[in-house]
Formats: C-alpha cells, sequence, structure tokens
C-alpha cells in the first residue's frame, strides 16, 4: 500500500489532540495513522504546531521535491516546439520523432504534452478562456454523424469500381495512385482542388474559380500536367458532381479512373485525412476568395515538409522525390 501524506484536516484534529496532552500513540490511534508518521510531523514543525504553518510548509517542500521538466531547464527548445505546432501545424509526436530521425533534441512526445497542459510551452495566453496551444493541437474530439442513404448521379465516364482496382495500387505500393477532392469555402465562391499521391501523401493544391466539372478538369490539368507521366497513373475522386465529367482527364493524362462507392469517404482515407490538415490553413466557412496562390502554395509547401509517422516521419517531399531534406 502507498503511503498517504496527511491532509490539512488531520494536521488540525492533530494541533487540537496535542494541546489537550495527547501522547503521540494516542494521536496515532485516534488519527489511524502510525506513530512515527506523527513524531516525524511534530519535529519537522518546531515549537508550537500549527495546521496552516505545517501545511504550507509541506506544499512548499513537495513542490521543490519534484525533478524539474525539461523544457522548462531549456527555454530555446521549448521555443522551437512551439514554432513547430502553433506556425507549421506539426503534431508533438512529429516533432519528437523529427529531432530523432535527426539526431538533434531527445525530447518524447508525451514530455512535449505534459509541457502544454501545465504551462503551454512557456506561451503567454491572449485571454481568460484561451487554452493556449492545446487548442492548435490537431485531434478536437469531432463526432461523426451517421451514414444517410441519399440518391447519386452516376458518373459520365466508364465506371470501373474501386473493388475492382488492382492489390499492389490499394497495398501503395507505387507512386502515381492520386485520390482527388475539393474543400470548399463559402458557397457558390472559390474552391480548392486537392490531389494527394497515395503512397508518398505529396499533396498539390490549387484554388479554382468554382466548384465545376470544366475549373476541375482545367485544374486537374495544370496539376498533374507538371508531374512527369510515369507518376500518373490512377485517380481515385469522391461522387462529388464536379467529378462526374472526368473522360477528357482520363484521354488527356492516360490515367484510369476508379470509382469508389457512393458515401463512403473511409474509402480514400488520404485524401480525406489531408484535407483535414488543410482545414488548419483555410477553415470553414471561410472565403478562399480572400486567399492568394502564395497563400496555397504556402500551405502546400508546408504539408509535403512535415513529416509523418506513416512515413517512418520522413516527409511526401522525401518520399517522392527521394531527397532527404534538413528541417530541424
Amino acid at each position: 500500500m502507498s503511503y498517504i501524506h496527511l491532509t490539512i484536516k488531520e494536521r488540525e484534529m492533530l494541533m487540537c489532540l496535542k494541546a489537550n496532552g495527547l501522547s503521540i500513540r494516542a494521536i496515532a490511534l485516534r488519527l489511524g495513522r502510525c506513530p512515527s508518521t506523527i513524531s516525524r510531523e511534530l519535529k519537522r514543525c518546531s515549537g508550537n504546531y500549527s495546521a496552516n504553518d505545517a501545511e504550507r510548509d509541506y506544499r512548499e517542500k513537495r513542490q521543490n521535491c519534484h525533478k524539474p521538466l525539461l523544457l522548462d531547464l531549456h527555454p530555446q527548445l521549448c521555443q522551437k516546439i512551439a514554432h513547430y505546432i502553433l506556425k507549421l501545424h506539426w503534431s508533438p509526436e512529429q516533432i519528437a520523432s523529427r529531432f530523432k530521425k535527426e539526431g538533434q533534441w531527445c525530447v518524447s512526445y508525451n514530455t512535449i504534452y505534459r509541457h502544454i497542459y501545465k504551462h503551454n510551452l512557456s506561451q503567454r495566453y491572449s485571454s481568460r478562456g484561451d487554452t493556449g496551444v492545446q487548442r492548435h493541437l490537431r485531434h478536437k474530439h469531432r463526432t461523426r454523424h451517421p451514414k444517410n442513404m441519399r440518391k447519386h448521379r452516376e458518373p459520365q465516364t466508364n465506371y470501373l469500381s474501386i473493388h475492382d482496382r488492382p492489390e499492389f495500387i490499394n497495398n501503395r505500393q507505387r507512386i502515381g495512385d492520386w485520390e482527388i477532392d475539393t474543400v470548399m469555402g463559402k458557397t457558390g465562391h472559390a474552391v480548392l482542388l486537392t490531389v494527394v499521391d497515395r503512397l508518398s501523401r505529396l499533396t498539390l493544391i490549387k484554388k479554382i474559380a468554382h466548384k465545376e466539372a470544366d475549373d476541375v478538369n482545367q485544374g486537374l490539368i495544370d496539376l498533374l500536367g507538371s508531374i512527369p507521366k510515369e507518376f500518373v497513373h490512377s485517380l481515385t475522386p469522391d461522387h462529388g458532381r464536379e467529378f462526374l465529367s472526368l473522360d477528357e482527364i482520363q484521354e488527356r493524362l492516360g490515367v484510369t479512373i476508379y470509382w469508389p462507392d457512393p458515401y463512403s469517404p473511409e474509402q480514400r482515407g488520404t485524401n480525406e485525412n489531408t484535407n483535414g490538415l488543410i482545414r488548419e490553413y483555410f477553415p470553414k466557412r471561410t472565403d478562399i476568395d480572400n486567399y492568394t496562390e502564395e497563400d496555397v502554395e504556402f500551405c502546400q509547401d508546408q504539408l509535403n515538409r512535415r513529416p509523418r509517422k506513416i512515413l517512418n516521419y520522413e516527409t511526401p517531399s522525401e518520399v517522392f522525390f527521394e531527397e532527404p531534406l534538413h528541417l530541424v
């Protein structure tokens, strides 16, 4: 059984019993404590015993007996970690693993989380209700809505089901199999076209004027046309109406299109997860028209230079281009 320290209530009872002239063993019997515990408590507080003074002394010594947090001893490292979370949107696990990969600081992601929850990485709070660095962590305990049975339009191209997709694509054994989607802002305004490679997670983003088939097709030609043909093999879109006329893309780029089941985003998990990362830069209900091409390129560059756990903490750029980077 672990030792339990005296509480303030027990110290007040000890003070009253001592004032009434009871012996140490009698006090211990009344409190259900060991006589040595009572003896040490009285010796620790010399003179007239005071419950408040004893409690204050106890708390000060308890605070000083703990080993200081690693990040409190290295404020520059603390500021560096805060920069990666607040500016680059890296997770604590990505930061710790990338440090280890590049032979930099040896700090665990649990250490980073503890400091965030206790001391906010030494960052100032903006207001009384501000949760600080914690609100910049990606996981926000969102709930998912149940699926609904809805009717959908059929694609205007040869329909090849995702269930017919070869296993080497399903198992991510080559570069060049892409998942595509759009990220919306305000309805009727500009949207982001996102294209993600299944193996490397390399992300291509383009701002297009409208969520329409013509704009999407031209955006795909602009994005994938800049990639060498040997790295563009297949596309997996969703059933949004903006993707239902991909016959031009199929002919122009020479790709195979695999269609997932309707309302099954889990079959395009790579792209759905990437869209969640993009939302950190372009929150919901914001007007994409207000962002410049430079803003979009900045988001794309940061995502492609962010280490991923699934890639053994290499970045999408390193995997796709096979060139190591020095990031920390």
